[in-house]
């Protein structure tokens, strides 16, 4: 009997998902998207298929679970309710067999998951390339625009988050404990490096960029 490992954060769909398996004499197994080392927990119930959900509710995204799940020579169909179909293609990139949208409904749901464990495919090769070809593409258009944020120096990308949250030269120069002109120096690097008009304009085009929302990321990973 072959095994569906079932990773959902919403558990209606999920158990849904598990009846119509069982039905088809499939054993599927649910696991909690909070279970303690997932990936690991996933690969031990040596799954022919896993039907991973994206947005597991919890900070650990199922992109970042789907690297393990491939590298230990798993096959994983992603779930998702995404809009964003970089996110998708991401997924596809590191190893997914496919994708299911759950807009589609249960039936094409199930359907492409019965299709992803009897082996035959469930998205066309041509759609592939194309998703992939325009992640990359996005991904080129994103460097682009982060690459000015690479010449600031550490004080100055710390003014920048620090206008982003709204502070002032003065509360800088307090918490700091350096002169205000000290700042405003700082605040003059970053609006040259970032040909920015104004305070606001660097904020503005750091939004734009997504270099804020990236570097908080990457200062919270370390």
């Amino acid at each position: 009997m072959p095994t569906v490992v079932i990773v959902e954060d919403h558990t209606l769909l999920a158990e849904t998902l598990q009846t119509a398996l069982h039905r088809r004499a499939i054993d599927a197994v649910i696991v909690p998207c909070d279970a303690p080392d997932l990936a690991a927990r996933i690969v031990a119930a040596a799954p022919d298929l896993v039907l991973l959900d994206l947005d597991l509710g919890t900070e650990l995204d199922g992109n970042d679970v789907l690297v393990p799940l491939v590298a230990a020579g798993v096959r994983v169909l992603v779930v998702t309710g995404t809009a964003d179909p970089m996110r998708i293609a991401t997924a596809l990139e590191r190893g997914a067999v496919g994708f299911a949208r759950k807009e589609s409904g249960f039936e094409s749901l199930l359907a492409r998951a019965c299709d992803a464990l009897d082996g035959r495919p469930v998205i066309d090769e041509q759609e592939r390339r194309r998703m992939l070809r325009e992640l990359s593409q996005v991904r080129a258009e994103q460097e682009r625009a982060l690459e000015p944020f690479e010449r600031l120096t550490e004080r100055e990308r710390a003014v920048l988050e620090a206008l982003a949250e709204g502070r002032s030269v003065r509360d800088m120069a307090t918490d700091w404990v350096v002169s205000d002109a000290t700042v405003r120096s700082h605040v003059r690097g970053v609006l040259c490096k970032l040909d920015a008009p104004s305070q606001l304009g660097a904020v503005a085009t750091a939004l734009r960029a997504g270099w804020l929302h990236r570097d908080r990321r990457a200062r919270s990973r370390t």
